[in-house]
């Protein structure tokens, strides 16, 4: 069965001409979101706040990104976050080992909890007690939704590039 493909912005409904602005070349991510242009209004400010004014730093935001494209096998996500994580200060090293989960050498205690976690919401759809305790001790409550909704984007957007096959961008 043949599935939809990206569409190029000049295919995009009028409704999204503030975002395809704001986007300049947009990735195919945008491309696919866009065939419904309700979603994608309602879903770039959620976006934004995840990827631009979340509560996390950006290197432990990038670190739970990782760890779910590890998870959910999204070699797209993954690509694209290698390079992001780079920038928010990750070494190649620490990205690789982002494969080997939270009980890999080298973690310090907060970001080893931090793969914990996003381990276990994506495996039981919740964080343990024993694993929240821990979290905790790092991290405040806002800091813990962004977490947990962190996580909850990010397998969306998962579901989205693997059930459309999305092919990583040429550039």
């Amino acid at each position: 069965m043949d599935r939809p493909a990206p569409l190029h912005p000049d295919q995009w409904s009028p409704a999204l001409a503030e975002i395809s602005g704001k986007l300049g070349n947009p990735l195919n991510i945008h491309r696919i979101m866009a065939h419904n242009p309700a979603l994608m209004q309602a879903w770039m400010p959620y976006r934004n706040h995840i990827v631009a004014d979340s509560s996390l730093e950006p290197r432990h935001r990038e670190l739970l990104i990782l760890r779910i494209a590890v998870n959910c096998d999204a070699d797209y996500e993954w690509q694209h976050h290698v390079v992001r994580g780079r920038a928010a200060g990750l070494s190649n090293d620490e990205i690789q080992r982002v494969k080997a989960g939270p009980d890999a050498e080298g973690w310090q205690a907060q970001e080893s909890v931090l793969l914990r976690a996003a381990d276990e919401c994506l495996r039981d759809s919740k964080i343990s007690d024993e694993t929240y305790a821990t979290l905790s001790r790092y991290y405040d409550l806002a800091q813990q939704m962004d977490i947990i909704t962190t996580v909850g984007m990010y397998l969306s957007l998962a579901t989205i590039i693997k059930t459309f096959r999305l092919p990583l961008e040429k550039d």
